[in-house]
Formats: C-alpha cells, structure tokens, sequence
C-alpha cells in the first residue's frame, strides 16, 4: 500500500505549471550548498556520480578508493571504513549532507561504507581547511554530498540491479517527477553481500572468511516546490544496516554483530532576489548502534543525534563584489552504557564572507567566531584566491584557521573522559598551479600544489598510572605535502579517450606530545601512507566504454615506533559497459572485474580484503 501511494504521489507531479526563468541563478550561484568556499579559489574535486559510476561502485568508500586523492581506511569488504585528506585522521574531515553534518558527536568521524553510491547524487570533495565555515572538523577537508534537483518539466524511472561475487547483490528503484514548481524523487535500495571470500593468512594457509555477512535497505526522499529563485527543500534519509563482524586473520572465529540505523531530515529555504538573497536551513540527523558479541556478553545500544540550524543573508554590493554572513547552531546528544546519563554539547557561532571576483583576480575572505558549551573558540580567519596570468595558466593559494571541539565520547565517556579538554586547533594552507589546453580534439590538463598544516592540543588517549586510558590535549601535529594531477582528452568521430593520473605524497608527524611518545616524535603517524597514486583510463567508441583504474598505496605504519608496517599494494579494476536507447527509454549493461590481479592486501592488520571478484550490472531509464 504505501509503494502505490508513493507512485500516486509521483505520478500527480506531472500536472503542467510556468518555470521560472531567473537569470540570477547563474550569477550567485545560490544552490543548495553550505556556507563554503566556492571551487574557484580552493582544491575541490567531483566524485563521479554517473549511471557506470554506480553500476560499478556499491558504497562511497569504494568510489573515493578509486579515484579521489584521499585515502580510505577499509575494515575489510562491507565493514567500517572511514577517509583520510592530507594525512590528517578520521574525525578531521567534515561530512555533510544538503548541508547537515553526519560526522558522529560521539567519535567525530562517519562509516563511508554506510553510504551507497546509488542513493547519492552531486559529490565534492574538497582538500584544505575550512574552518571559518564548515565549523568544527574540517581540518583536513570537506566532504558535501547534495541532492539535485532539476526544475525542468520530467518523468523518469530508474531500475537498477547488479550481482556479483561473493553473494553481492544491489537493487534499486528511483521516481521523479517535475511539474516545473513542484519536483519529486523518490529512491528505494536494498544490497546484500556473504563476503565468503578465500585469503592467505600470516602463515600462508588459505582460508575462507566467515560470519561476513551484510544486508542493507535504504529510501531517500527529496521535495521541493517553488521557482529558482524561491524555492524550500525538504530531504528525507532512511538508512538500516545489519553486519556481521568477521574474525581477524590470525582468529579462528567471531560471532560479533553491528546494526546501524539512521533517519535524517534536512529542510531549506531560498529565496533570491535582484541584490541580495537569503538561505534558512534546518534539520536532525539520528545515529542508532547495536553492538553484540557473545564472547563478552555484550549486547549495547546507543544513540546520537544532532541538531542544526543555519541563517544565512547575502547582498550583491556591485557586478564583482558579494557579502553574506551566516549564524548557525549545533546541538549533539548521545546516550550509551558508559555515559553516566544523556549527555549533550552546543555550538553557535556568527560568520561573515566576502568574494571579490575581478577580469584576473577572485578572492574569497571570511571569519567565524564560535562559542562552545558557552566558551569562545578562538577566533577564525580565512583567504583564499586565485589568479589567472593567462587564460590557460592559474595560481590559487589559502589559508585558514582550524578547529575541532572534542568529542562527546572525549569528554563524557566511563572511565577516561575528560570534561576540562580544549578543542583542537590550527591552520591549513596550500598554493597551487594548474595549466589546461585545448587543442583542435585534445584536451590537456595537469595542476600541481603543495600544502603545509598545523594542529595543536590534539587529542589522544593515553593510560594513566592506573592503566585506565584517558582523554588528554597533547599532541601537536604537522602536515605537509605535494599533490599533483595531470588529465588528457581525445575525441575523433566515434572515438574518444580520456587518461587521468594523481599523485600524493604526504608528511604527517607527531612534532610535539608527552614524554611517553617520545619514540613516536618526528615519525609517521600510524595508517597514513607517505606516497598514493590514482590514474583512471577510459576509451569509448559510440555506445561501447571500457574503464581501468590503477592504484598505489605505500608503505603504512602500524605502530608509533615504527617496528611493524603494511606492504605497499596495487589495486587494478576493468569495466566494460554497453548503453542503447529505444525510444524515450535507455537501458546500460555493465560488467566488470575487481582486483583484477588477485593482490592479497590489507589496509588495516589482520583485516583481510577479498581477491578477484566479478559482477554485472543492468539499469534501465525510462523517462520524458
């Protein structure tokens, strides 16, 4: 019943209605983005989304892995994964969605295995600190994830199923429709793998991993009615996850479990005008984990959620000269066996940006000051900007001020949480150079950047005399580094090619801390490799694509001092796709192969990562 009720609803919205036709859209660039730094002045890559994109890639962590510069931390296949953006650690990366942070108040970072690539739509990752405006975390970058909503007069449906090795099966269904004023999308997913995979163990011995299992059902829904220029949002996430937690491979068995749900709303509200325009944004996301492991006789539940609310108003001084300013607040709870009750912590903070966009020049200026638990932050400074010498040849640099307040689980958590702990603090800078030609059917590209970052009173836990573990601000860490990207693009009747490489190579040192990491001053932080490299090739000849994506990651540490360490890897994967239309309908054939030369690897000890696999895939679009 409530399936037909919501083909009803989509069906209605093919009723006709008058577009609107603003022409501002354009000039302010007014989306449904957080306060950020535009991608002019600061480095910012999209994450390919496309119907191949998602035919081949069942999470978010699987796509990052394989083309963006960050380095993704894998539990192994289905199990938790988070990122890291310029050496920095898991909780340094801000995590929002249509503006909503997703980063937990309990831990500070999010599992990007619980993010399936085919409910998500507009991906942007950006590198660099962002203090002044994403807010507490984004000390090594950003990750915004955005609906896309399209006023233009549609009916589409999208079916979507894959099978592949393992016990791996993805299925999905996707409705919009718009009138022009009202727009609707509706998507339902469900993916299930086993995970029974064979691997090497540390002595040799093959063996087959067990208790792996995951299952995982997912609805989105995103409305919007109005015009360009005034329109309100409303975005709607229902997400569960049932896991199983295989053994490590020195283990013999595990009958550990994890179910996670989450439920998240984000509602906004634009409206533009001739000079100036306004954006009021609220929402909740809900965290739910049920952590169980026989063995222990654990069975634990808990539970977080935050709250958000932004108003931001923005006037056009003149044709190259902007000003907005933004207040905010953040509320995060939680409550869990170790808190001695429900526990909470807010945030407020004013903001204020300033663009100037001339012939060559284009600067970016903000400031933000917040208050935590009533305590002022300190007070955060940010520039970007860029120059262009020629029209193929830019420079962009930053800088910023940085901070992260502590975690829930940092200051509440029994034993070992600490209330008296300051937040995080620092700065982020990087300078770039980037060159693109285009000849008569070539395409050239190739940037290259380097990027300098301090943190101070970091937090970690340490044992005290007792051996209990607690919370304590003293780290200071340093990060520094060179990126770069070179991208090529040929196009001849029917043929075209497109070859892209990136490189990373990343310092990140622990340059001050207590007198028992002293062995550890000066080395390598643990799990943070000191060279990656990306490159991605594509050949197309009409309806037919065939991919390759190679990647490198080197040496990891996982110890402080430096005793034991990870091989490096090389991780290759082939897709082979086939798109035709029959009329207004489109259906895309895919398949593919995995760790195409059967690398035994891990990205995290004991963690086991599967060989070979093999899937296909098939999406069909029907649409008007």
């Amino acid at each position: 019943m409530r399936i037909l009720v919501l083909f009803l609803f989509w069906f209605s919205t093919s009723a006709s209605a008058q577009q609107d036709s603003s022409v501002w859209l354009r000039a302010v660039d007014i989306q449904s983005h957080r306060f950020d730094f535009s991608d002019v002045s600061m480095s910012m890559q999209s994450i390919d989304t496309s119907t191949l994109s998602k035919l081949n890639a069942t999470t978010l962590a699987d796509r990052l892995n394989r083309e963006s510069a960050l380095f993704v931390k894998s539990y192994g296949s289905g199990s938790l994964s988070t990122v890291s953006i310029r050496g920095t650690g898991a909780a340094h990366s801000a995590v929002l969605w249509n503006g909503i942070s997703l980063n937990s108040p309990m831990l500070g970072l999010y599992d990007f295995s619980l993010l399936p690539m085919f409910l998500l739509e507009d991906v942007k990752v950006q590198a660099g600190g962002n203090g002044p405006l994403v807010g507490s975390g984004g000390v090594g970058g950003a990750i915004f994830m955005d609906a896309h909503l399209d006023f233009r007069k549609r009916r589409e449906v999208k079916l979507f199923s894959t099978y592949g090795s393992f016990g791996q099966m993805q299925n999905g269904i996707a409705l919009e429709g718009s009138t022009g004023k009202l727009i609707s999308k509706t998507k339902f997913y469900h993916q299930q793998s086993k995970n029974d995979f064979e691997f090497k163990n540390p002595e040799g011995l093959r063996k087959t991993q067990t208790h792996a299992e995951v299952n995982q059902v997912g609805i989105t829904q995103d409305l919007s009615y109005g015009t360009s220029s005034n329109h309100v949002d409303v975005h709607g996430w229902f997400l569960k996850s049932e896991r199983e937690i295989p053994a490590l491979s020195v283990a013999q068995s595990s009958a550990q479990a994890q179910d996670d749900h989450s439920f998240r709303i984000a509602m906004n509200w634009s409206v533009l005008k001739q000079k100036w325009f306004w954006n009021v944004r609220g929402g909740f996301n809900q965290e739910e984990i049920r952590y169980v492991d026989p063995a222990a006789h654990l069975n634990e539940f808990s539970r977080a959620i935050n709250f958000q609310s932004e108003v931001e108003l923005g006037f056009i001084i003149t044709r190259q000269l902007k000003v907005m300013s933004q207040i905010a607040w953040y509320d995060g709870q939680a409550k869990a066996p170790s808190y001695p009750k429900l526990v909470d912590q807010q945030q407020i903070s004013l903001g204020a940006k300033l663009i100037w966009e001339g012939r060559k020049w284009y600067v970016n200026g903000a400031i933000r000051q917040g208050y935590f638990d009533g305590k002022a932050i300190p007070f955060l400074p940010a520039l970007s900007m860029r120059y262009q010498f020629l029209a193929s040849l830019s420079a962009r640099a930053d800088i910023s001020k940085v901070y992260r307040v502590p975690t829930l689980n940092d200051r509440f958590w029994v034993p070992g949480g600490n209330k008296s702990l300051k937040p995080e603090s620092g700065f982020s800078s990087s300078f770039g150079l980037a060159w693109n030609q285009n000849f008569d059917k070539v395409s050239f590209g190739i940037s290259a950047g380097i990027f300098f970052a301090q943190l101070n009173e970091a937090i970690v836990w340490l044992p005290g005399a007792n051996g209990i573990y607690s919370a304590q601000n003293i780290h200071a860490l340093e990060n520094k580094g060179f990126e770069g990207d070179v991208s090529l693009k040929y196009q001849m009747a029917s043929w075209s090619f497109s070859g892209n490489v990136n490189t990373n190579i990343v310092s990140s040192v622990i340059t001050a801390s207590d007198p028992s990491y002293m062995s550890a001053i000066g080395k390598q932080l643990i799990y943070t490799p000191e060279l990656q490299y990306r490159s991605q090739w594509s050949v197309a000849y009409k309806k037919l694509e065939l991919r390759y994506h190679h990647n490198y990651t080197g040496y990891r540490y996982t110890t402080v001092d430096h005793s034991h360490f990870l091989d490096p890897f090389e991780f290759a994967e082939i897709h082979l796709a086939w798109s035709h239309h029959i009329k207004s309908t489109q259906f895309t054939l895919s398949a593919g192969i995995k760790n195409l030369y059967s690398e035994n690897y891990q990205t995290i000890a004991w963690r086991p990562m599967p060989g070979r696999s093999f899937h296909t895939g098939l999406l069909f679009t029907f649409g008007k």
